[in-house]
């Protein structure tokens, strides 16, 4: 595990902040499949990946049957404010067709990833609307 990664929470911290999610929106969706294709292109749209790569990332994607999970959460980060959340996982689908998440590099304890630097695999790294909103988009 890499304690240095700012963009990361423990799973026992995540699963404090879906606990709290669940308990104060109890009829509400508990979190969403993402295709790793369409976060890919996004990427791609934006410009920070050109076309080949995007390419080469989305057959990838593809092959190996990788997408993300965004869990809805609840929580305050060092004693700031108690903020909604959305804490992205990344997945890979069983033999069943399920899509079972990647916590600590691992999924029931096998070893799934394939990166140098291992993290907890839950990343918290979005910012709640408000207050960072585009005022002037037409989807606000």
């Amino acid at each position: 595990m890499n304690p240095n990664d700012e963009n990361t929470v423990s799973l026992s911290v995540a699963k404090g902040w879906i606990d709290a999610w669940r308990a104060k929106c109890p009829d509400n969706c508990k979190a969403f499949l993402i295709p790793a294709v369409d976060l890919v292109e996004v990427l791609n749209e934006i410009g920070l990946l050109d076309d080949a790569t995007a390419a080469t990332a989305q057959q990838k994607a593809k092959d190996e049957s990788i997408d993300v999970r965004a869990y809805m959460a609840i929580g305050s980060e060092d004693g700031g404010p108690v903020e909604e959340r959305v804490l992205l996982v990344g997945t890979q689908k069983d033999k069943d067709g399920v899509y079972r998440d990647i916590i600590d590099g691992k999924i029931d304890g096998v070893s799934v990833t394939k990166s140098d630097t291992i993290s907890s695999g839950i990343f918290d790294v979005t910012a709640p609307c408000p207050p960072y909103c585009d005022k002037l988009s037409p989807l606000n």
